[in-house]
C-alpha cells in the first residue's frame, strides 16, 4: 500500500497487509488456520492493548473443535462475549446430552502509559472460562463460569489518571430451556458477577452478600451485581409469541465483554407471522424499559421501547423492507455515510471494530424495483433511508436521549449490459445530522462504470465521487476519484491495483490532497490428498478377505452390509435410488468429496471407510428427510386417490340402482330414463374397470421406497418441485393434492397403453 498527502505526515508511505486461510482436510480430520499480519500495527505511533498481527488455528476432529492464537468465544452475553484473547479453547460436543466447552488466555496484554493521548494503557490480564450443558429433546441446562484478573506488576505504573486500576471478575451463569407441550417453550438465564475495581484494596469479608463470595478474593472494593433474563415462548405454524423478561442491575459487569449495558429493566413481546401467501412478513417486539433501578441517579428514564422488521414483496419487481428499532445496542457501524465514501485507509479495520458506538434509535427503509429485467440489459432501482441515534456517554453512563442523530439517504441506478460484460451505477447519497444544537447536512453524487475483458478474467472499474458539507462552523467540499483492476491467471492466481485520490477543500485544516494505492496478489491453491498407506500388524490365523473386510453400516433407516467396494455404488445411487439426485445441483460440494472419499478409502482402512459413509449419510440429511416425507405423501395421495375413486364408484352404482328401480316400478317405460340408465350401466362398467384397474396397482409404502417402473419416473420428474414446496413450508394437504393429480394423469396415462 502506497500512501502520499499533503498535510498528514504520520502514516508511513508503504504498507504490507498480508492475510489468508489454509484447511487441511482430510478424511474426518481438519485443520483451518487463519491468519493477518501487517507493519501498520508497529508503526501507529501509540499503543493499544491487543495484537494487531493475528494467526488462528481450529483443529477440528469428529467432535472435538480446538481454537488456537489469537480468537474469540462466546458463552452468552453475560459472561464471555466475543473478546479477543490469545491463548486456547476448545469445544466439545460428544455424540449424547453432554455438550463442554472452555478457553484459557490473554485478555489484554500489558501497556505502559505514555504521553500520547491515544495510548490505552492496561494491565495483563488473562482469563479463564468454562460452559458445560446437558442437553435433551425437550429440556436444556447449563452451567457457565468465567474469571479474569489483571497483574498489577505488569506495568511500570499505575495510571490513576486515566482510570485505569487493575481488576478482577468472577461470573456464574445459570441457563436452561424446557418444552412444555407441543407448542410453547420457556428460556431463562441467571447471572451473578463478582467484580473487584482495585485488587490493591484490602481484604473484606462479604460472604453474606452473594452466593459466589464465598468463593471470590473478596476485597473492599468488590463487588456484586446479578442479571436474568427469561422468556415464555409459543410455535404454532408459522406463528411464534413469546413474552420476555430482562433485569440487569446497575454496574452490572464482566471483562469478558468489550461493553456492557446496565441499569435497566425490560418486559417486552415479540411476534411474528406471514401475510397474503407469504407476500407479507412482520417480526414485532414492543415492551417497557426503564433506568435507574436503585434510584440513585437525578434523572430516571421510563419508555415505550420496541422493533419492528418487516418485508413486503408486492411484485416480482417491487420489493419493500423496513425496520425500526429503540432498544439500546453497541455496534462499531459509522453512522455516517460519508464517513465510508471518503475513507480511503483500507488497513484500519482492526482499530475501528473497537471504536464502539451506542445506537439508541435506528430506522430503515429500503425500496427496490427492477426497471427492466431483458436479456440484453437489466436495470434496479434502489432507495435508501436510514436513521441512527447515537448516544454518548458521561461519567461513564450511557444516558437514553443524549445523542446525536443522523439521517442518510440515498437513492441509487444500476443498470448491467450483461452481453458487453458492462454495468454503470449512479447514486445521490444525502445526509442530516444533528450534534447538540448544531446541525449540518452533506450530498454528492457518486457514478461507477465496470467493464469485464477477455472471458471476464480481466476486470476494471472506474468511479468518481462528489460531497459538499455545510455547518455554522465549517463549509468542505470532497471530490474522490477510485480505480480498480483485477486480473483472474488460471482459476488460482488474483492481481488487483486499487487508487483513490481524494480532494478536500475548505474547514479549519485547509486544503487536503490525499493518494492512496494498494497492490494486492492473491492465490487460491488446492493440494490433492496425500496417499495414506493403512498397514495392519498380520495375524498368525487371518481370516479369509472377504469376511475380514465385510462391515457393516447403519444410519436411520438405512443399512448396509458386505464388501466397501459393493457398499459404495449403492450409496452413491442413494440420490438416484430416493429420486432426488437432480435436486443435488452442486455437484463440486461436499457429497462429491465425500464420495470421492469413499471410493479412494475402498481398499484401505475400513473403520475411516466407515466413519466416511457416515458422514456421506449424515451431509444428506435434508434431502433424507425430504425422501421420506415424500415417500409418505406419494402413499397418502395414493389411498386418497383410491378412497375418492370408491367415492365415486358408490355414488355412480347408487344414482343407478334408483333409476333401475324406478324405471322397472313404472307402468310406462320413459324413454330419457332408459337413456340415462344406457349411460349410467356404461359409465358404471367403465368406472368399475377403472377402479379395478386402480386397485390392482396395490402399492404399497415399500414399493414407493424402492420404485420400479412408472412409480419411479413419477417421483423423479415431480421431486424437484415438492422439495421446493417442502422447503417453503407449503400444507401437507396441497402437497397430497399436488401429487394425487400427478398420480391420476399417470394411471389414465397407464391405462391407455
Amino acid at each position: 500500500m502506497y500512501y502520499n498527502s499533503n498535510q498528514n505526515n504520520n502514516r508511513e508511505p508503504f504498507t504490507y497487509f498480508l492475510q489468508g486461510a489454509l484447511n487441511i482436510n482430510i478424511y474426518s480430520f481438519s485443520i483451518p488456520i487463519s491468519y493477518s499480519f501487517s507493519n501498520q500495527g508497529e508503526d501507529l505511533g501509540y499503543q493499544i492493548p491487543f495484537d494487531f498481527n493475528r494467526i488462528s488455528i481450529h483443529p477440528k476432529y469428529k467432535w472435538v473443535t480446538g481454537h488456537i492464537g489469537n480468537v474469540n468465544m462466546t458463552f452468552s452475553p453475560y459472561t464471555l462475549s466475543g473478546h479477543q484473547f490469545t491463548g486456547g479453547g476448545v469445544d466439545l460436543t460428544p455424540p449424547g446430552p453432554l455438550k463442554v466447552s472452555a478457553m484459557a488466555g490473554r485478555l489484554l496484554k500489558a501497556t505502559n502509559d505514555d504521553d500520547d493521548p491515544r495510548t490505552i494503557p492496561a494491565f495483563n490480564r488473562m482469563g479463564y472460562g468454562l460452559k458445560t450443558s446437558f442437553e435433551k429433546e425437550r429440556y436444556k441446562i447449563g452451567v457457565i463460569g468465567f474469571y479474569a484478573k489483571d497483574d498489577q506488576n505488569s506495568i511500570d505504573s499505575i495510571p490513576e489518571v486515566k482510570g485505569v486500576l487493575p481488576q478482577e471478575n468472577l461470573v456464574i451463569s445459570l441457563e436452561g430451556e424446557v418444552k412444555l407441550g407441543k407448542s410453547f417453550s420457556l428460556q431463562a438465564e441467571y447471572a451473578s458477577t463478582a467484580i473487584t475495581k482495585d485488587t490493591r484494596a484490602e481484604e473484606a469479608d462479604n460472604s453474606g452478600i452473594s452466593p459466589i463470595a464465598a468463593i471470590f478474593n473478596n476485597r473492599a472494593s468488590t463487588e456484586y451485581y446479578n442479571a436474568v433474563k427469561t422468556r415464555l415462548g409459543y410455535a404454532f405454524g408459522r406463528v411464534n409469541l413469546g413474552v420476555g423478561y430482562e433485569r440487569i442491575d446497575p454496574g452490572y459487569e464482566t471483562l469478558g465483554a468489550y461493553f456492557f449495558n446496565n441499569d435497566f429493566e425490560n418486559i417486552t413481546l415479540d411476534a411474528s407471522n406471514t401475510f397474503f401467501r407469504d407476500r407479507l412478513t412482520l417480526a414485532l417486539n414492543i415492551g417497557y424499559q426503564r433506568d435507574d433501578l436503585d434510584n440513585l441517579k437525578a434523572n430516571n428514564t421510563n419508555r415505550t421501547v420496541g422493533s419492528l422488521n418487516a418485508t413486503l414483496s408486492v411484485s416480482e419487481r417491487l420489493n419493500i423492507s423496513g425496520s425500526y428499532s429503540n432498544f439500546s445496542t453497541f455496534t462499531n457501524i459509522k453512522p455516517n455515510q460519508f464517513d465510508e465514501i471518503n475513507d480511503g485507509d483500507l488497513l484500519d479495520e482492526q482499530i475501528e471494530e473497537l471504536d464502539y458506538k451506542q445506537l439508541s434509535q435506528t430506522a430503515t427503509l429500503t425500496v427496490s424495483y427492477v426497471l427492466s429485467n431483458k436479456k440484453t440489459s437489466r436495470q434496479n432501482l434502489i432507495t435508501n433511508y436510514t436513521l441512527n441515534d447515537v448516544s454518548n456517554e458521561q461519567g461513564g453512563i450511557v444516558r437514553l436521549g443524549d445523542a446525536s442523530t443522523f439521517h442518510n439517504m440515498n437513492i441509487g441506478h444500476t443498470i448491467d449490459f450483461s452481453e458487453r460484460n458492462l454495468n454503470i451505477s449512479t447514486s445521490v447519497n444525502g445526509t442530516y445530522n444533528t450534534i447538540g444544537r448544531e446541525e449540518s447536512t452533506t450530498w454528492g453524487p457518486t457514478i461507477s462504470v465496470g467493464k469485464r475483458y477477455f472471458e471476464k478474467t480481466l476486470n476494471t472499474r472506474l468511479s468518481a465521487g462528489y460531497n459538499s458539507s455545510n455547518s455554522a462552523t465549517a463549509n468542505t467540499n470532497v471530490t474522490n476519484f477510485r480505480g480498480s483492476v483485477t486480473y483472474t491467471l488460471k482459476e488460482r492466481h488474483n492481481f488487483n491495483l486499487n487508487a483513490v485520490q481524494l480532494f478536500r477543500n475548505g474547514g479549519n485544516s485547509g486544503g487536503l490532497s490525499e493518494f492512496t494505492a494498494t497492490f494486492g496478489y492473491n492465490y487460491a491453491f488446492g493440494l490433492k490428498k496425500p496417499k495414506i498407506n493403512f498397514k495392519k500388524r498380520e495375524k498368525k490365523e487371518k481370516k479369509p478377505k472377504e469376511d475380514n473386510d465385510s462391515i457393516k453400516i447403519q444410519y436411520r433407516k438405512y443399512r448396509y452390509e458386505g464388501l466397501p467396494k459393493d457398499i459404495t455404488p449403492q450409496l452413491l445411487n442413494l440420490p438416484e435410488k430416493e429420486g432426488f439426485a437432480h435436486i443435488i445441483k452442486d455437484k463440486k460440494g461436499r457429497l462429491s468429496e465425500l464420495g470421492e472419499q469413499l471410493k479412494e478409502t475402498e481398499e484401505k482402512d475400513k473403520r475411516v471407510y466407515k466413519e466416511i459413509a457416515i458422514s456421506y449419510l449424515k451431509a444428506m440429511d435434508e434431502y433424507l428427510d425430504f425422501a421420506e416425507f415424500y415417500n409418505k405423501k406419494i402413499y397418502e395421495s395414493y389411498v386418497k386417490l383410491v378412497n375418492e375413486a370408491r367415492e365415486i364408484d358408490r355414488q355412480i352404482r347408487d344414482e343407478f340402482t334408483v333409476l333401475s328401480a324406478r324405471i322397472n316400478s313404472a307402468e310406462e317405460k320413459d324413454p330419457e330414463d332408459l337413456e340415462k340408465q344406457k349411460i349410467l350401466e356404461k359409465r358404471y362398467e367403465s368406472h368399475t374397470e377403472l377402479l379395478q384397474s386402480l386397485l390392482k396397482w396395490n402399492l404399497k409404502l415399500e414399493d414407493i421406497e424402492n420404485p420400479e417402473g412408472d412409480i419411479k419416473l413419477l417421483k423423479k420428474r415431480n421431486a424437484s418441485k415438492v422439495f421446493t414446496m417442502y422447503q417453503n413450508e407449503v400444507s401437507e394437504e396441497k402437497i397430497i393434492k399436488f401429487i394425487e393429480i400427478r398420480l391420476a394423469d399417470l394411471f389414465h396415462k397407464v391405462l391407455k397403453e
